[in-house]
């Protein structure tokens, strides 16, 4: 998470694509926020909670009960003695860290891509291409042949000759 920075969503609709899913598009009257009557505005515009209460929003993970809410908290009791009460419920995402959760209407900003050199040429070249008869097998024999290709020793006299 590090350079991401958290900016304000000004849009009419919040993103909850972390969250869950919608099984149907949301009615809209306007797009706009600006320049329109009121109750176009007002009709158009969600929250993070109204658009969790829709029925056709469906969440990835929904706490069941509070033996879910108590497990996913950031207490340890092996590391911490004596804790509060509060302690036992505090979620990670009220501290900060990034979880499936968002707590305000904001959306991810991220820091731009670092280029090196000042340039976004890359550097690339030909690699190199093996040839296939020059592997070395891994069980080949003790009588494999080590020559050079196009020569071949003789088994008579040992001397080399070119065919």
């Amino acid at each position: 998470m590090s350079g991401i920075k958290q900016v304000r969503n000004k849009k009419v609709l919040p993103d909850l694509r972390k969250e869950g899913y919608l099984t149907k598009e949301i009615l809209l009257s306007t797009k706009e926020k600006h320049g329109v009557s009121t109750g176009s505005r007002l009709f158009s515009h969600h929250t993070l909670a109204s658009v969790r209460r829709l029925s056709f929003y469906h969440p990835f993970f929904l706490p069941e009960d509070s033996l879910d809410l108590v497990l996913a908290a950031t207490y340890n009791q092996s590391t911490e003695k004596f804790a509060d009460r509060e302690d036992l419920y505090l979620q990670p995402e009220t501290i900060g860290c990034d979880t499936w959760r968002r707590l305000r209407n904001t959306y991810d900003k991220h820091p731009p891509v670092v280029i090196p050199s000042g340039h976004p040429m890359k550097r690339g070249g030909i690699r190199e291409h093996r040839s296939p008869f020059s592997v070395k097998l891994m069980n080949s024999g003790v009588h494999s042949s080590q020559t050079n290709p196009g020569y071949s020793r003789q088994p008579a006299g040992g001397a080399i000759f070119f065919y």
